[in-house]
């Protein structure tokens, strides 16, 4: 019997397709893929399936029609999307097919999600011809995307390299960026990152660590107000206290970076946060001095 759905087409059960995606390249079995991947580095997916005859007539569409298994693997924080699909052959062990997929290792960053479906000519059951057909219908997807986290738990500050020009940021040579609705007891890579240009020549130094100091002072500068524009947002529901407390409960979670940072300017958190919504060119000329910028070149 096929299963009832919010879809305007005839759909299968979910016991009518046999299928398995698996992570091929990189090989990490029973690892964590962020102790074995580097940044870089492909990531290859291989997704099988075979329908049963009750495909079929749930469906109502015909053995030998148009019928693809579809394997989609998506980088959000890259904003990119990878597909690849194959036809369902008949074969020995009925109508089966494989599909291979490499998500470029140059656009990930911090994690990954695939998905496998199963696309055809959608039965709508409408007496119009014309409307009878939905084409490349999805008729049915794993229950539950495979998702992998790219970051290892004890990395640094979160941190990724992509080429902007590729996934729709400014030419810049870095960007620090938040989530709009992350709360202060999220964790820091939940929150904020900071991505660096792959391509700008400058991206690098700046990755390999080796880039100057007044770089890197800049780079703080951003997160500072970052961070601090981030609490700030909340600083009608969430005082200074409740901050704190976040911060004593969980030295990882968002208003833990935010105490440190308004701790090394010299100001409370309240204060910090204020300067970050009200003024926040006296919060950047603050975080420059903490941070000595420039101070390596001399004054101009």
């Amino acid at each position: 019997m096929a299963t009832t759905e919010s879809r305007p087409y005839r759909t299968p059960a979910a016991t009518s397709v046999q299928a398995r995606l698996e992570f091929v390249d990189p090989a990490f079995g029973d690892e964590d893929i962020a102790n074995v991947w580097s940044p870089g580095d492909d990531i290859a997916l291989r997704g099988t399936a075979i329908l049963s005859d009750q495909f079929w007539i749930e469906t109502g569409i015909d053995k030998g029609e148009d019928v693809r298994l579809v394997a989609v693997a998506t980088c959000a924080p890259a904003r990119i999307r990878w597909r690849a699909d194959s036809r369902f052959e008949v074969s020995d062990e009925g109508w089966t097919a494989f599909v291979d997929l490499t998500a470029t290792g140059s656009d990930l960053a911090v994690s990954l999600s695939a998905d496998l479906w199963v696309v055809g000519p959608g039965r709508t059951g409408s007496p119009d011809p014309a409307n009878a057909v939905h084409e490349s219908a999805k008729l049915w997807q794993l229950a539950t995307p495979l998702t992998l986290s790219l970051e290892r738990d004890d990395a640094d500050f979160p941190t990724s390299a992509l080429s902007f020009s590729q996934t729709g940021r400014r030419a810049v040579p870095w960007a620090v960026e938040t989530v709009p609705d992350a709360e202060p007891h999220w964790s820091i890579s939940s929150s904020i990152r900071l991505f660096v240009n792959t391509d700008m020549e400058a991206c690098h130094p700046i990755v390999e660590g080796t880039a100057a100091a007044s770089t890197y002072a800049a780079i703080e500068t951003d997160v500072h107000m970052s961070v601090l524009r981030l609490l700030g947002s909340w600083r009608n529901v969430v005082d200074g206290a409740a901050l704190t407390a976040f911060a004593e409960e969980d030295f990882r979670c968002l208003a833990a970076l935010g105490l440190g940072i308004t701790t090394s300017l010299g100001l409370t958190i309240d204060e910090g946060c204020r300067l970050a919504m009200e003024d926040p060119l006296a919060l950047t000329n603050r975080s420059r001095e903490a941070l000595n910028f420039l101070e390596e070149q001399g004054s101009r």
